[in-house]
């Protein structure tokens, strides 16, 4: 509770504002409640809020009742369509119009028009952050407030013009972009004369000549135009639910996220018009939240980049998650098949390995050392992919779009306990990977190496390179673990490619389209044109990932000759059969030390490679889920008591599946 002097300053404050409002000028009144309110600690909003309240309790009636007029005096002369349509709604333009907007816009900043109330909210609430304090105070304590300020539907009468205008111009804006081709071409009813994105705009302008025709049922209307607007928001998650039947589009995601949101804004502006019936004050105190926040990060470029890494993610996600759940291993039966292609996988490595470290020795420039390594790279991952085989690291990409899916409880919520699980599941999952490449790489490569050593009578690593492969992988004289996170990165983008290819192509009809092409059918006849574009349906996206991720990994190296940089990559199934061919062709044995630094170094490259690769692809799958740092530290102390209680479950799967799968 505040104290002696603070109560002594609020009174003050309070005579301020009210002596701003009788000399016409309610915004500064505002300016000065809520400098007072501002807390110190953001995370502290509520205990202001309250000390008002508990000093307007206190207080003369009239107090109160002056302080919510200056609130309808800024509201009454404020120009509020562009707020209230468009503050907090996905933007329209482009990511780089958008943030060349925010960087022009901190550059030089707009001049505003006084009487805008975007303009207003922005001089009330100045500072960045008192979206992050408002968001912190409970309902019942707006509740409170605005009870005592008299903002209720007992003292609300009439509806404001410009509100009016607000509900019919959403209307407006919501039918069109629910119309565009786009959405239309998917959902090819929405255009038929019942459909409620056509019939939306007719509805809410009946209700609206209601506010100066009493004789009109009011509440007859608004039910009718409340119901409208809820089938055009079933229309919309219908859209978003079979995405996975058409696919979708960076634009489509950002579409339906508009419309979502356009439909909820929408929602709470027509209860705003009504406050007797509806929920006045829990549509008011949200809507404040929302244009508060959404000024105070207008020019926010970090903001932006995230938000559009966000839907990108969703795009991503949703259909990348149906291909890696094959990563990720649940029974027994599972878990030693996956060994054995992993084991696989070991084998084709350490003979592209072998490729590269002979390609090494040509004399290239380098131009042609980027294309071939390049070339090398992706043929590897490519004939493993294609035959069979699993890359460890190569599946994390992958693996964590899954447990993007098993985020999606009942009723929205996040099943915690689910992501946990599957956590669990992916890192057993790579650790047999891990294993199966390791136990195949290094032997293989010893053995290829002596089979070239009697073919051609040298083995394919010298002395010098023997020691230069060596210390290559030094977990701390070298800069291997750098480069690790390096691999660990294009690992991560490789699966946003692979992910996005597969959305493009399901969404572009592409497979289809393919094996209809005219000239494809006349060369190969119409069974075989079908059978490449169903080819291209189930493994274009795998592809084109693998063939990426090989030029990422061949091209970093020249990269960083070119800049001088210290920039290269290490991939743990690749660094295990150098080792061999260090081995194998260094003059004497070296010492059991620099073999264990060297075997400690490949298992670290391996596990930064995981971090990373695994890491940020779960952020963006957790991203495109909205996941709060809350159930992040949550899903953590999960898998810390799974650690404790039953630790064998991050390498061994159980005896027996679980009897559903997340």
């Amino acid at each position: 509770m505040p104290g002696r002097e603070e109560n002594r300053n609020l009174r003050q404050v309070l005579d301020d504002a009210l002596a701003a409002g009788a000399a016409d000028d309610p915004v500064a009144g505002l300016t000065a409640v809520v400098d007072w309110l501002r807390p110190d600690d953001v995370d502290n909003g509520e205990a202001q809020v309250l000390a008002l309240c508990d000093r307007l309790e206190a207080g003369e009636e009239t107090i109160r009742l002056g302080i919510g007029g200056l609130v309808f005096a800024a509201i009454e002369r404020a120009q509020c369509v562009h707020a209230l349509t468009e503050a907090g709604m996905p933007s329209d333009d482009g990511f780089l119009s958008g943030l060349s907007q925010r960087m022009g816009r901190r550059l030089l900043p707009d001049v505003d028009d006084p009487l805008d109330l975007g303009a207003i909210v922005r001089k009330v609430f100045w500072h960045k952050r008192d979206y992050q304090w408002l968001a912190t105070v409970e309902e019942a304590s707006w509740r409170r407030l605005l009870d005592l300020l008299g903002l209720n539907g007992k003292t609300l009468t009439g509806v404001p013009h410009e509100l009016a205008s607000s509900v019919r111009v959403l209307a407006s804006h919501t039918s069109s972009l629910g119309l565009s081709p786009a959405v239309t071409h998917l959902l090819p009813r929405l255009d038929d004369l019942d459909s409620p994105m056509l019939s939306l705009p007719d509805h809410v302008r009946l209700y609206t000549q209601c506010f100066d025709d009493p004789e009109l049922n009011a509440e007859e209307l608004l039910d009718r135009a409340l119901a409208t607007l809820k089938r055009c928001r079933d229309s919309v998650l219908k859209l978003r639910a079979d995405k996975h039947v058409h696919g979708t589009s960076l634009r489509l995601t950002t579409l339906s996220f508009r419309l979502l949101k356009q439909t909820e804004r929408l929602e709470l502006l027509l209860h705003l018009t009504e406050p007797v019936t509806k929920d006045f004050q829990a549509a008011a105190f949200t809507l404040l939240k929302e244009i508060v926040e959404a000024q105070n990060t207008r020019n926010h470029i970090t903001r932006h980049i995230r938000d559009s890494a966000d839907l990108l993610a969703y795009q991503v996600v949703e259909h990348a998650a149906k291909k890696g759940s094959k990563y990720i291993t649940t029974t027994v039966k599972d878990y030693w098949r996956f060994f054995g292609a992993s084991c696989l996988g070991g084998l084709i490595v350490a003979v592209f390995a072998l490729f590269k470290l002979l390609s090494s020795k040509l004399d290239m420039s380098l131009a042609g050392e980027a294309f071939v390594y390049s070339i090398n790279y992706s043929l590897c991952f490519v004939m493993i992919y294609l035959f069979g085989g699993a890359l460890a690291t190569k599946q994390p990409a992958m693996t964590a779009n899954t447990i993007a899916k098993a985020m999606d409880g009942p009723g929205g919520q996040h099943a915690l306990e689910q992501i946990a699980e599957m956590v669990v599941r992916v890192w057993r999952s790579q650790f047999i990977s891990f294993a199966g490449n390791l136990i195949a790489a290094f032997p293989m490569a010893l053995l290829l190496a002596e089979l070239y050593r009697l073919a051609v009578g040298v083995p394919p690593a010298g002395p010098e390179k023997s020691q230069l492969l060596l210390a290559d992988v030094h977990p701390w004289e070298s800069g291997a673990l750098f480069f690790a996170a390096v691999a660990g990165f294009f690992l991560f983008i490789a699966g946003l490619v692979s992910g996005y290819f597969d959305n493009r192509n399901l969404y572009r009809k592409l497979s289809v389209r393919i094996g209809s092409h005219p000239l494809l059918v006349k060369v190969a006849g119409p069974d075989r044109s079908k059978r490449v574009g169903k080819f291209v349906d189930k493994h274009g996206g795998a592809l084109v990932g693998n063939v990426f991720l090989g030029f990422c990994l061949g091209t970093a190296g020249t990269f960083g000759v070119i800049f001088g940089l210290p920039f290269d990559i290490r991939h743990i199934a690749f660094s295990s059969a150098n080792v061999g061919f260090a081995l194998e062709g260094a003059t004497v044995i070296p010492a059991a030390s620099v073999i264990g630094e060297a075997a400690l170094g490949v298992i670290l490259i391996g596990f930064v490679n995981f971090l990373v690769s695994f890491g940020l692809m779960l952020n963006t799958a957790m991203a495109s889920r909205h996941i709060t740092l809350r159930e992040n530290a949550e899903v953590l102390r999960i898998l810390l008591r799974r650690v404790v209680r039953r630790p064998w479950d991050y390498f061994f799967p159980p005896r027996t599946a679980p009897s559903e799968s997340p």
